[in-house]
């Protein structure tokens, strides 16, 4: 009886001994199976242009939208830049800022210039699902996810020969009307352009006409004010070397307002930039010089007694562009002058700032500076209170001034999944 006991004590304690070590190799096993993965979706924060989040809210919901980067997983910085056929590149900054073992990257969207909004957003939500996989894949919604391949087998790739060799045309027509009982404007412009671009060449050709007209009716008079100009614009530009690049530039112009029948001028021009190019998306460094030869012509005789002149301009150009995680900052320096009078010049800066100080408070500023010394096409004589008043003529000055600034204060949830378009 005593030896029966003792052999149901050790079967007792053997099935105990055995369950233990099952349940902790289920628990490392467990673990191991979520070894690394991040405990809910990924936090994303997205920024740069605008975008339709309504969209992407309903076509990405494996991820959480914050309202903040302080608190997101992943930062995501989308700029864009036209390509050569009139469509937009967007090109995608991953920022890392959670995850273990990634480091940031960048991908890229194309859109072209027929593509409607709803494409555009399309391909826009698309690639951005497609960065997000790595984030994905390291989350606990991982196994929750599927990717499905819409091709079919045994299609022939496309063709990519180019017929038109890289040439894209393009024709805009802008017109409004805005009447009023005793006040009437009509503005109408027209664009034409004709590119080609290429790694090693940029061609571009473009021409405009702007008419803007302003009707003020007072009784039995009628004051009527027409602003006319048109422009033309052609450029060579080659890609020398990852920094530096070589172009030409010719360009015409014809405007009532600044007094001038013509203004032609042909200037060779040289460019550097402190970074590669292939990086510009991110940040861009330029400095550009221009001279050449300007042939000039007026309706009216100028403030210095000319009917028509021929001149040498110089400019000179600095340009700078960062697009950081903590905001952006853009800031040109623009300085020309005549080379047979070095007072007649002109030195402007502009800079826009978007820099987030932090979480919660962001700050925005724009300010523009302009140096003026260089208005020789002022007609002679005094100007008439109606010129003045109608905007007929551009007036006598030395400097222009513009600013903005605007402050962001936000706070609460960090979240912005839910769509709501009611009432």
């Amino acid at each position: 009886m005593k030896n029966i006991f003792r052999l149901f004590i050790i079967i007792i304690l053997t099935i105990s001994a055995v369950w233990v070590n099952a349940k902790e190799l289920d628990s490392d096993s467990k673990a191991y199976l979520s070894y690394n993965k991040k405990e809910g979706k990924p936090k994303v924060f997205v920024e740069g242009i605008r975008l339709d989040f309504d969209y992407l809210r309903r076509n990405m919901q494996f991820v959480d939208f914050v309202n903040e980067p302080a608190v997101a997983d992943v930062h995501i910085i989308i700029t864009q830049r036209v390509n050569g056929g009139g469509g937009m590149v967007y090109s995608m900054m991953y920022n890392n800022r959670t995850f273990e073992n990634f480091s940031n990257y960048t991908l890229t969207s194309t859109s072209a210039s027929s593509d409607t909004q709803d494409e555009r957003r399309k391909n826009i939500a698309n690639a951005l699902k497609m960065g997000l996989m790595p984030f994905v894949n390291e989350s606990e919604v991982y196994n929750k996810m599927s990717i499905r391949y819409t091709g079919r087998e045994g299609v022939p790739v496309a063709n990519t020969d180019d017929p038109w060799n890289h040439w894209t045309f393009r024709s805009d027509f802008n017109g409004n009307v805005n009447l009023e009982e005793s006040r009437k404007n009509f503005n109408y412009r027209i664009n034409l352009r004709a590119d080609k671009v290429t790694e090693d060449w940029k061609i571009r050709n473009s021409g405009n006409m702007s008419v803007r007209t302003v009707k003020y009716i007072n009784e039995d008079e009628t004051y009527t004010s027409e602003n006319i100009s048109n422009n033309i614009f052609s450029s060579v530009v080659n890609s020398l070397s990852p920094r530096w690049s070589a172009g030409a530039f010719l360009s015409y112009s014809n405007s009532n307002y600044t007094n001038i029948v013509y203004s032609v001028s042909l200037k060779p021009a040289i460019e550097y930039n402190i970074f590669p190019w292939d990086i510009s998306d991110r940040k861009v460094f330029t400095i550009a010089y221009y001279i050449g030869p300007e042939w000039k012509k007026y309706y009216e005789e100028t403030i210095y007694d000319k009917f028509q002149e021929k001149l040498w301009e110089q400019t000179l150009r600095l340009d700078l562009q960062l697009v950081q995680t903590w905001g952006e900052i853009e800031a040109g320096l623009n300085a020309s002058n005549y080379l047979h009078d070095f007072s007649k010049n002109r030195i402007t800066f502009d800079t826009e700032l978007s820099i987030r100080i932090i979480r919660g408070f962001s700050v925005n500023f724009d300010l523009r500076l302009e140096n003026v010394h260089d208005q020789i096409y002022l007609a002679k004589g005094e100007l008439s209170l109606e010129d003045i008043l109608l905007n007929k003529v551009q007036l006598p000055s030395t400097f222009e001034v513009g600013a903005g600034v605007g402050v962001r204060i936000q706070f609460g949830s960090i979240y912005n999944n839910i769509v709501n378009n009611r009432l």
